[in-house]
């Protein structure tokens, strides 16, 4: 079966980052513009229309191929967190 995840640019590293905890780290995320709350329809019409290409292309592309493109698209750079001393 195939899945096309549709989150918010603000949201899609946590969407990745859950999907990864949860063994599927090459889960394909479509990603539309932040935020949703507040818009009118037409501007919903608009944002389903430039990400209509890239839903289909998901649903339809085989899975191997999808997990090449899409493993950790849109998961930050980890950054290492040094404690320090306030006495250094």
């Amino acid at each position: 079966m195939s899945t096309a995840s549709i989150c918010t640019d603000e949201f899609a590293p946590l969407g990745q980052a859950e999907a990864e905890a949860l063994g599927m780290s090459t889960l394909p995320i479509v990603v539309i513009p932040h935020p949703l709350a507040g818009i009118k329809p037409d501007g919903v019409e608009r944002r389903v229309d430039a990400v209509l290409d890239e839903v289909v292309y998901v649903l339809t592309t085989e899975r191997h191929k999808l997990a090449e493109e899409y493993k950790s698209k849109y998961l930050r750079e980890k950054r290492q967190f040094r404690a320090k001393s306030i006495f250094e």
